[in-house]
């Protein structure tokens, strides 16, 4: 097994919620309420079950809301720090270089904005034993033209394209999957990441797979589901309550 205390979990949690309307208009979307708690309580919560201990949140957007409910993260049970971005947004791959000095060599990437009941103990162990770059949880949850789309090779896992939005792409090829939004990383992607604001699906990975590099898809049924619009939130509470009635059974 891996020992999951050299990992840390970096949560992105700075995005504006423009497309919640007035749901996101003085709160961080993370902040939503699914199942009576903030959204990214409930990751957190899923996440030390599996045995995490170590957070990283990048702050932007009411950052005080976030800060003065989780803290430290003690009452959790868990330990958070913070990358500052109130200053400016620097997206995905922007936010990893900045805070560099917070990670761990191999981390744990998730856009805060999701519902999903995943394990990612397996995600890292494939990304162990590929030695990997970078490896992606790859997913058929949605529609193929709401998402960037990876190519695999499904000998190897490895992908083998990569085509960010907007695409043609309407319909999925046997070897084609979104990406999710859930990742692990190794520290060494920080060496292809410029200074300044940039998107990991858009800016990097696109080049990463063009010339090789070790990235690597993991595919899964589990439902993965993102609360970017009051229809997707909708959906997302309904859901996860269906979960929870599920596992009380």
């Amino acid at each position: 097994m891996v020992d999951l205390s050299n990992y840390k979990v970096f949560i992105l949690t700075a995005g504006l919620g423009t497309r919640l309307g007035n749901l996101g208009k003085n709160l961080p979307k993370v902040m939503l309420p699914i199942g009576g708690k903030p959204l990214l309580e409930n990751i957190i919560n899923l996440l030390r079950s599996q045995g995490f201990k170590n957070f990283v949140f990048n702050i932007h957007y009411f950052p005080e809301k976030i800060t003065d409910y989780f803290g430290n993260g003690e009452k959790l049970g868990v330990s958070i720090e913070y990358s500052d971005e109130s200053k400016k947004l620097l997206e995905t791959a922007g936010a990893i270089k900045k805070a560099e000095n917070l990670l761990t060599e191999d981390f744990v990437l998730i856009y805060g904005d999701q519902v999903f009941s995943l394990d990612i103990r397996p995600l890292i162990e494939l990304h162990k034993n590929r030695k990997a770059l970078a490896t992606v949880v790859l997913k058929r949850s949605d529609e193929p033209q709401n998402g960037d789309l990876a190519e695999i090779d499904f000998k190897t896992l490895k992908i083998v394209g990569w085509h960010q939005r907007p695409h043609d792409f309407k319909n999925f090829a046997k070897n084609t999957f979104l990406n999710a939004g859930i990742y692990v990383l190794s520290k060494k992607i920080i060496e292809f990441i410029p200074e300044g604001k940039s998107r990991l699906d858009i800016d990097i990975f696109p080049g990463l797979v063009k010339n090789g590099e070790a990235v690597y898809g993991f595919p899964t049924d589990e439902k993965i589901l993102d609360i970017g619009t009051p229809e997707k939130y909708e959906y997302a509470q309904k859901w996860y309550e269906e979960q929870k009635s599920i596992i009380s059974r």
